[in-house]
């Protein structure tokens, strides 16, 4: 196709227009969204808003210069071009609405800030399809945009006459990832972790934050973050604290002399938790646990929301309990008791 100054001028005039009608479409698109979410507030409008803005700003350009197809006599070579974008796109904006979708759930789910075992439950499997259903769409999306251009259309035409040995080779190298995908099915559905679980790995207490395709990643108490493949949770075994719930009991020992008030404790232990807002209310006890020859054991147990807030609660219980001994009793600390035979002796005679 031969070029020429008034065909040059109709195809820049062509594509500005197409693009600025696409920009005002955008604008009046997202300007009802706002206008409805003002009306009525809603967690769906708010994410679109948030999610869609630049993908949605380039599509509508890209499918009003894809309309004007009809107008513009062009090569094969910016057609596919065109198409491709759109594929492009679309594949963008599949994957925003997936994230707009998962932090919906996540906010409808959110109860002052906690999610409960069966809500963590819900997020876990829905982070895990959403992953899935990311490699599917970019899979597809490449796929199509290949299969649109005719000189690898006809290299995939040849390849799939081998596709038998290719996928042999492909399946033994990707044994490991396969290996991965099923532990990734396995997590999501049967539920040995699931997000903001607190858990003991490798030595190590802290937060499942993310489940991947391939590994989890836990945020130790000191911002660390352990990252551990999929696999481990299958072939380790480890401490999950939060399996069910995430109430849980904590618990401080003391030793002390067998005169110790131990009645007198038990009331100190009560009103120190009924002044924490980190106490839930449903546990409190101090109990003698053990006796030895020179002491005996208390064990002052109490409960809490989380295992953040019972190792909080732990530190202040202790705190407050060993400053309550030094100031009232510190005469009731182990001691060791001694005879003093010689006494006793010139007392017989």
């Amino acid at each position: 196709m031969q070029f020429n100054l008034d065909s040059w001028i109709t195809y820049v005039l062509t594509i500005l227009t197409c693009i600025l009608l696409g920009l005002v479409t955008q604008w009046l698109f997202f300007w009802l969204i706002k206008f409805s979410n003002r009306k009525r507030p809603s967690i769906l409008k708010a994410q679109l808003i948030l999610h869609l803005k630049t993908p949605v700003k380039l599509l509508f350009p890209i499918l009003f210069i894809f309309s004007a197809f009809g107008t513009l006599e062009l090569n094969i070579f910016w057609k596919k071009s065109i198409e491709s974008f759109i594929i492009i796109n679309f594949s963008w904006l599949f994957i925003v609405l997936l994230n707009a979708v998962e932090e919906i759930v996540k906010q409808k789910f959110n109860i002052n800030g906690v999610h409960k075992a069966k809500e963590r439950k819900v997020i876990t499997q829905l982070r895990f399809i959403k992953s899935i259903s990311i490699v599917i769409i970019l899979t597809l999306a490449i796929a199509v945009i290949l299969w649109n251009i005719p000189a690898v259309r006809k290299l995939g035409t040849t390849i799939l006459t081998s596709a038998g040995v290719i996928g042999i080779i492909f399946g033994v190298a990707a044994q490991k990832s396969i290996s991965n995908l099923i532990t990734g099915f396995q997590i999501a559905f049967t539920q040995p972790i699931k997000i903001d679980d607190e858990v003991v790995v490798e030595g190590e207490f802290g937060t499942v934050e993310d489940i991947t395709l391939t590994y989890v990643v836990v945020k130790i108490w000191d911002w660390r973050r352990l990252v551990l493949p999929l696999n481990y949770f299958n072939d380790n075994s480890f401490v999950n604290w939060t399996f069910n719930s995430q109430e849980i009991i904590g618990s401080v020992f003391f030793h002390v002399d067998y005169m110790f008030p131990v009645v007198e404790m038990r009331k100190k232990l009560l009103e120190i938790l009924k002044n924490d807002d980190l106490w839930d209310k449903n546990v409190a006890n101090l109990l003698v646990t053990n006796s030895g020859e020179t002491s005996m054991e208390l064990r002052a147990t109490f409960s809490a929301r989380n295992a953040s807030d019972i190792y909080n609660l732990r530190c202040k219980v202790r705190e407050k309990l060993i400053e309550f001994i030094q100031e009232n009793h510190e005469d009731c600390l182990p001691k060791i008791r001694q005879i003093n035979l010689r006494n006793t002796q010139n007392n017989i005679s």
